[in-house]
């Protein structure tokens, strides 16, 4: 039996009960496996959890995810939307963008609501009106993490929020002896958003980290 800091994150992971966010049983556990069945790592129900309550929180009407993975995530941020809300799921891989449009068919989120994109983040970003949008997702494995960042930042509305999932970069984040470029980039993007007066930030250890960056007039 875990216990101590391993049995409060396993708590974490098991505290929502995901087969209640829709009708369809199922449904994220199957975007997890058909994801997994061509290589993408599975987002973790802690982390998407919280994402969700971000949603929520902030009574996002306009939300974009880049990179959208299989589509358990955008399951969990579709659950928590109103109706006169949109997510904008972009990908640059036209399999991952399917898996997206097959998982909220599954769930019987209406194909209005969900808006899959198969092109490159940045691409799509420059098209974006400035200020317009309340939440962008983004996993911190993105290649262009930075760039992506910044892109975001300049989309997002006062008040509206930036969710890096996957932070911690499978706890290599805050091991000092993990130098490779990748983790070595992440470090360098979260330094300079610690930096930023314009932010409030939150850094959660669920799944596999969550960080929030709100964006405020301080």
């Amino acid at each position: 039996m875990a216990t101590g800091k391993l049995a409060s994150w396993a708590l974490s992971e098991q505290f929502l009960d995901e087969q209640r966010l829709f009708a369809a049983p199922g449904v994220c556990e199957r975007a997890r496996e058909r994801g997994s069945a061509i290589g993408l790592a599975p987002v973790l129900a802690g982390s998407a959890a919280h994402a969700r309550s971000v949603v929520a929180m902030l009574g996002a009407r306009a939300i974009v995810q880049v990179g959208a993975g299989a589509g358990a995530l955008s399951l969990y941020l579709a659950s928590a939307m109103g109706s006169d809300a949109t997510l904008t799921a972009i990908d640059p891989e036209p399999e991952n963008v399917r898996l997206v449009r097959k998982a909220c068919a599954e769930a019987q989120i209406p194909e209005a609501r969900v808006r899959t994109i198969n092109a490159q983040p940045l691409d799509v970003f420059t098209r974006l009106t400035r200020g317009a949008y309340d939440m962008i997702v983004v996993n911190a494995s993105e290649p262009r993490l930075g760039a992506l960042v910044e892109g975001a930042l300049d989309i997002i509305r006062l008040g509206g929020a930036l969710v890096i999932m996957n932070v911690m970069h499978h706890d290599r984040l805050g091991d000092s002896s993990a130098n490779d470029p990748e983790t070595a980039h992440i470090r360098e993007v979260v330094a300079d958003l610690k930096e930023r007066d314009n932010l409030v930030l939150a850094l959660s250890p669920a799944g596999d980290g969550v960080l929030t960056a709100v964006k405020a007039r301080l």
